[in-house]
């Protein structure tokens, strides 16, 4: 008599086909209770305040026609005008302060990394690139983690609502250019998403394969992110990537192609100890693909930060190692950004706190000026950037006489 052989193979291919069944009802039950993500509303003062003009301006702007009738809502006797940061940029653009990058520079590309997890990376890359887009920037947030969290806060379901070829994997093992093919629009007017899926996880092997290694069309396998992001760069003035907690192709994708790298720390023991390993990758990388890659800062931010004693001298330890790389600003521990990390919500579209309103603006103080710190780092680089075009340019009219 013949044993009955286990087919792992057969019930694998089952499996996956009851699975797309099950992903298809899913879908259909979901469908009736997702709702559209909207932006947070607020009054005029708000708008003109974030626009750079008065609330008088905006109300004569719009009697004449220049903007949009406002929308309103009730407020005891009087209808009150309600604004959302969709709206603020249009009015930037009616009144000539819409910000951009300069005409004689590229794209800035800003990635959050880090070798460990829970140090915040994906909440301040998902801010940041909020508060881009907030300030006017076009801007694109590429979430290259496959545990897709930074997707989910935009609303998809990885693998349920998303499918083939919308996510970074085509573009790293396919096609540079199948890259515009995973850009989603968001309920940001000026902030696009290429989500993640699970698939990201099989980039690692994929790429490890020897005819991977010296591939004619998509090049060395670190610098496939790059090379793809070459390809939608001149339409957006900041790219925003949040990486994977841990030491793969996809995070070493995301370093060889950042001009400005963020990196969160934790001033915990571990996560210094950490550090130390990061930044020998990092030296090898630069090593192995000088001419590809193109770092030109690298900042470190420390995020949860208490008051304790032992995080305070754990500080002090880190700004006699790394002093002049670390942000001046720093994340703090808040209840609202717990809860925000939690929820998946950015604190940016958070129309009420969910605790009290002193929690809450701290938390968006704290926000702000981290991100202003970043943005602030970014105008930086596209003043060298000009500075060294230009310099090259008066370098080669010297050569040519």
């Amino acid at each position: 008599m013949q044993p009955i052989r286990f087919n792992f193979r057969t019930i694998c291919r089952h499996a996956a086909e009851r699975g797309e069944q099950m992903q298809k009802r899913l879908l259909e039950a979901l469908g009736a209770r997702y709702q559209e993500k909207t932006l947070p509303a607020f009054g005029i003062e708000r708008a003109a305040q974030l626009a750079g003009c008065t609330a008088n301006h905006i109300r004569n702007l719009e009697t004449r026609g220049d903007l949009p009738p406002p929308r309103t809502v009730e407020a005891g006797s009087i209808q009150r005008r309600i604004y959302t940061y969709n709206d603020v940029n249009a009015i930037r653009t009616v009144i000539g302060r819409q910000e951009c990058r300069p005409d004689a520079a590229s794209a800035v590309r800003v990635v959050f990394s880090n070798l460990k997890g829970g140090v915040a990376k994906t909440t301040m890359s998902l801010h940041f690139a909020q508060y881009a887009a907030r300030e006017g920037f076009r801007t694109l947030l590429v979430d290259a983690d496959p545990q897709a969290t930074t997707t989910g806060a935009f609303g998809f379901v990885p693998d349920l609502d998303l499918g083939d070829g919308q996510d970074l994997f085509l573009a790293l093992v396919e096609a540079p250019e199948l890259i515009s093919q995973a850009i989603k629009k968001t309920h940001w007017n000026s902030l696009d998403l290429i989500p993640a899926r699970l698939v990201l996880q099989y980039v690692d092997w994929k790429l490890s394969q020897p005819k991977e290694l010296n591939h004619p069309e998509l090049g060395p396998p670190p610098v496939r992110l790059h090379r793809a992001l070459d390809t939608v760069a001149d339409r957006y003035d900041i790219i925003v990537v949040d990486t994977p907690p841990s030491l793969g192709m996809l995070s070493i994708n995301a370093i060889a192609a950042a001009n400005l790298i963020i990196m969160p720390i934790v001033p915990h023991m571990y996560d210094i100890s950490s550090s130390v390993q990061y930044f020998k990758i990092l030296e090898q990388v630069c090593e192995l693909y000088e001419e590809e890659v193109n770092v030109q800062r690298l900042s470190i931010l420390l995020t949860k930060v208490d008051n304790s004693t032992e995080t305070l001298n754990n500080i002090a330890v880190i700004n006699g190692a790394y002093g002049e790389l670390i942000l001046s600003n720093r994340m703090g521990l808040t209840k609202e950004l717990q809860k925000s990390a939690s929820d998946q919500i950015s604190i940016y579209e958070i129309d009420q706190p969910r605790g009290s309103r002193d929690t809450y603006n701290r938390a968006i103080m704290m926000l702000d000026g981290v991100n202003a710190e970043i943005l602030l780092a970014v105008r930086q680089h596209w003043q060298q950037e000009i500075l060294t075009r230009m310099e090259r340019a008066t370098q080669g009219r010297s050569e040519a006489s």
